[in-house]
């Protein structure tokens, strides 16, 4: 063990599967967040088969909900107090619009406002454990977001794929990233985004018809990225020292490269934070 920790959403399947494998194999110390403790045990024991790595925790915890991400925050720090990588993977894509039991539509809530409030209750775990870092999973998508001041979580557009909320969503988390690393200057903490590239996962099974997704997974297994190819920029992000002054930056897989425009709208990114601190009433 090298006595790193690293805490990582999303980890049921996929790319977060394999991030959490790689980490397990460098020795970190991990923090599984699952939906459900059945689904995150059994990813739990493949990793220690995979690795002899026992040093795994498994939290219940379902991002769309607020109260369960502060929940699991007071968990964690009721045994550990610093942490050297949080990793923000999760995503989803529902087949149809769903508002949570807090009023938030569901999208909105998984894949940018979860990394949100993980992001500021653990800033504390983080600078102390500093240098430390923050790595949030996103995508080129995010250029087909189009997010509306007066209606950030989409509710009163039409409910698409992955050039509707989804993208709005992955807009949202890339200014946020940008955003936070600004205020995180100075503290040794650092926060950047990885695309991972186009990756073969089960995130589009609610995106097309049950038809064609059967048809088209095993032809992406021919021309897309394997889920443990995608993992491997998050990884490195994660372990590599080289990553230790990287801060507000956006990668497409391993290149620094320059997010859509609209991620440098001054204006709106000072709405969508302030409207973000409102809503998940975060003070500081």
């Amino acid at each position: 063990m090298n006595n790193k920790t690293a805490i990582i959403t999303g980890i049921t399947s996929g790319i977060g599967t394999e991030i959490a494998i790689g980490l397990a194999k460098h020795g970190y110390k991990l923090h599984l967040l699952s939906r459900t403790q059945k689904s995150g045990n059994k990813i739990k024991e493949n990793i220690i088969k995979l690795t002899n790595n026992e040093s795994i925790d498994v939290y219940e915890c379902d991002l769309s909900l607020q109260k369960n991400i502060h929940k699991f925050v007071n968990d964690f720090r009721q045994k550990n107090d610093g942490l050297d990588v949080l990793i923000n993977n999760a995503g989803i894509i529902p087949k149809k619009r769903i508002i949570t039991i807090e009023g938030i539509e569901m999208q909105f809530a998984v894949n940018y406002i979860a990394p949100f409030l993980l992001s500021h209750l653990l800033l504390d775990c983080l600078k102390k454990n500093s240098p430390s870092r923050i790595i949030n999973t996103g995508t080129t998508a995010h250029a087909f977001g189009n997010l509306n001041p007066n209606d950030f979580q989409g509710n009163e557009k039409k409910y698409r794929g992955f050039s509707g909320i989804y993208g709005d969503t992955k807009l949202a988390l890339t200014i946020f990233t940008i955003e936070m690393a600004k205020k995180l200057k100075g503290t040794g903490v650092t926060c950047n985004v990885i695309h991972p590239g186009v990756v073969n996962t089960n995130l589009g099974r609610n995106v097309f018809p049950k038809i064609f997704y059967v048809i088209l997974r095993p032809i992406g297994k021919i021309f897309l990225l394997s889920s443990k190819k995608g993992a491997e920029p998050i990884i490195k992000a994660a372990i590599s020292n080289e990553f230790d002054n990287i801060n507000g930056n956006y990668y497409k897989r391993f290149k620094n490269s320059k997010p859509s425009k609209k991620v440098f709208d001054e204006n709106l990114n000072e709405r969508l934070w302030n409207y973000t601190i409102e809503l998940t009433q975060i003070t500081r």
